[in-house]
């Protein structure tokens, strides 16, 4: 069957206007072309131009402000994921897949931030379980102090890239996070273990970092079987 060519013309329109951000180096933010301009400049009608802005906006490419015009978004996959988590969290292969993944890329975070060895960073690692102790001694479940913990032992790696690739699962896990600190108590051990963390990447024990890891990660991968 052949597909429809507006169906390709949104597809090359998608193509261009992806072209376009990256050969000007625009940034989250940058404002693009308005919906006239690139009507014009590609030479299709608006209802291709609309229909390519609308996947792009949808992959999060793109932010279309009603009145104002089109932006650069933060090239986030969390619109995707938000589409196909549903299914994840029902079967079982892809569970255990997500899984396996987040502990190679927490146990390779360990590492990397041993091998770089950035004093500020781990100093920020530090700073949110402090933050999180506070939460706890308050009485508050500490579920950001926690996220933010692990979003700076991802920085500490110095490897944006790699930091981009844990976001991926970030919003996924967050309501995992949430069902594993069912109490304020609950949430002591990982605290702990959090202090446990830091002190063996200082003396650059990469080996006891990576058991403490793994003793870290345990109750998720438990909770994700239930």
């Amino acid at each position: 069957m052949d597909i429809p060519e507006k169906v390709n013309l949104s597809q090359i329109v998608c193509e261009r206007i992806k072209s376009y951000i990256l050969e000007n180096d625009l940034k989250a933010g940058d404002k693009l072309p308005s919906e006239k301009q690139l009507i014009d400049s590609l030479g299709v009608s608006r209802t291709v131009v609309r229909e390519a802005l609308k996947s792009l906006e949808t992959v999060g490419f793109i932010k279309i402000k009603t009145g104002d015009g089109i932006y650069v978004h933060g090239l986030s996959l969390k619109p995707v994921l938000d589409q196909v988590s549903f299914r994840w969290m029902r079967d079982e292969r892809r569970m255990k897949e997500l899984w396996a993944t987040r502990r190679v890329l927490e146990l390779g975070a360990v590492e990397m931030a041993i091998e770089r060895y950035d004093l500020e960073a781990i100093g920020e690692m530090e700073r949110w379980n402090r933050e999180m102790a506070a939460a706890i001694e308050s009485g508050r479940l500490p579920i950001d102090e926690d996220l933010q913990f692990h979003r700076a032992l991802f920085r500490a790696t110095g490897n944006k890239t790699f930091f981009e690739l844990s976001e991926v699962l970030t919003d996924f896990f967050t309501s995992v996070r949430e069902r594993h600190f069912g109490n304020v108590e609950e949430t002591r051990q990982s605290w702990i273990e959090h202090g446990n963390l830091i002190r063996y990447i200082r003396d650059k024990n990469t080996a006891e970092a990576k058991r403490e890891m793994e003793r870290h990660l345990m109750p998720l991968k438990r909770i994700m079987k239930e």
